[in-house]
């Protein structure tokens, strides 16, 4: 008999732990799964040219940033060649010592233009002084100074 309860103690309690509730499993932790941006094709978009201003605009020089000054300067001279052109601006530097020479190419003809005035009224002084120190058929042309 001892037999038999202690077979019937064991068949209990192998059902007993059968009926048991099984220990939870973790379930392996997912990565969140990254999505690949979508790849637009690449156009390239040029900016339009901004209007020209009369005054105050700026640009890019090779030093930066550049402020675009429109202002006066007093054309004396105006040749077909370079040489003529630079002989008179140099003549002039001694004559104008207060004041900038320039010799620029306008094709066909090389012209001398004095000073950086930023009134009409100070370019008409420049232009009578010229002619007291004797050139002839000077006049003022309006230009951008930066330049």
């Amino acid at each position: 008999m001892k037999i038999k309860h202690l077979s019937i103690i064991l068949i209990l309690a192998a059902l007993a732990g059968c009926s048991a509730k099984k220990p939870a499993v973790q379930e392996p932790v997912k990565e969140p799964v990254v999505q690949e941006p979508v790849k637009q094709p690449f156009t390239e978009v040029t900016p339009a040219a901004p209007a020209p201003e009369t005054t105050g605009s700026q640009y890019v020089g090779s030093k930066g940033a550049v402020q675009s000054v429109w202002g006066w300067r007093v054309q004396i001279f105006a040749s077909a060649t370079l040489e003529n052109a630079r002989k008179v601006a140099e003549e002039a530097r001694w004559k104008f010592g207060d004041q900038q020479i320039y010799v620029s190419e306008a094709e066909p003809y090389y012209k001398v233009q004095v000073g950086n005035n930023l009134t009409r009224r100070d370019a008409d002084n420049l232009k009578s002084r010229a002619k007291a120190l004797g050139y002839k058929g000077i006049f003022v042309i309006e230009v951008n100074l930066a330049e």
